[in-house]
């Protein structure tokens, strides 16, 4: 499966490279080139284990949390018809997830607390399909659109844990490889050559990013937002 995103995610952008290499093309000014960084905000909370079971003389449990991360990465645009395009592109990006965790014994009322934080680079490759309403007056335009991460690729994680139990191998982490997101965003006309864009977005992931490092509950994260800063060299 990871494989075929892969393949999939290459032959559009090799496409698109193509449209935006031809000179008919270039001249119609349909296909543009751009680059982005973009903040992140990624939440986390913690449900309870399939199949647990009380009886643990000692066990942990997390909670909830927000941390930061970024991404930033290139890509391509394709005006399909005025309007109306299509991207795709290469993103490198860096999680982090932070959330609280609680260690309890039966035999207490009181409980030890701590924090885990989790880091992992990736790759991902972001599709989208945009459509930007009718020019203002001095060339600005508003823009919506919706579309997904069609693969992405982890790296190896960086895990600060305050109760983990167990090795840190990676049978304990489960990375989403699919997300949709929906986009709105605004255009500033900069010159003939360059248009600087605004893009908050939220993104959801079907199959979540899950982490099993307490006894009791796993971490699992499928929602984030952000907002993307974007330089695109119009033809």
């Amino acid at each position: 499966m990871r494989s075929f995103a892969w393949n999939t995610g290459l032959t559009a952008l090799v496409g698109l490279l193509a449209l935006f290499l031809s000179p008919d093309l270039t001249a119609q000014q349909r296909l543009d080139l751009g680059v982005h960084v973009t903040p992140q905000a990624l939440s986390m909370h913690s449900e309870e284990r399939d199949g647990f079971r009380e009886g643990n003389f000692v066990y942990t449990e997390g909670g909830s949390g927000v941390d930061v991360g970024i991404s930033a990465g290139a890509y391509l645009e394709y005006e399909v018809v005025p309007g109306l395009s299509l991207r795709a592109g290469v993103d490198m990006v860096r999680k982090r997830y932070r959330y609280d965790v609680r260690q309890t014994r039966l035999d207490s009322v009181a409980g030890n607390s701590g924090l885990n934080r989790i880091v992992y680079m990736a790759m991902e490759i972001p599709v989208s399909v945009i459509y930007r309403f009718d020019y203002f007056r001095n060339n600005d335009r508003f823009l919506v659109g919706a579309g997904g991460v069609i693969g992405r690729f982890v790296g190896d994680p960086q895990a600060e844990t305050a109760f983990y139990r167990g090795n840190s191998g990676g049978d304990n982490f489960e990375y989403r490889n699919y997300s949709l997101h929906v986009l709105a965003g605004y255009e500033r006309y900069l010159s003939d050559r360059f248009v600087l864009g605004f893009e908050p977005y939220i993104s959801y992931a079907p199959t979540p990013d899950r982490f099993h490092l307490e006894t009791r509950t796993d971490a699992v994260s499928g929602l984030e937002a952000g907002l993307s800063v974007r330089l695109r060299f119009d033809n």
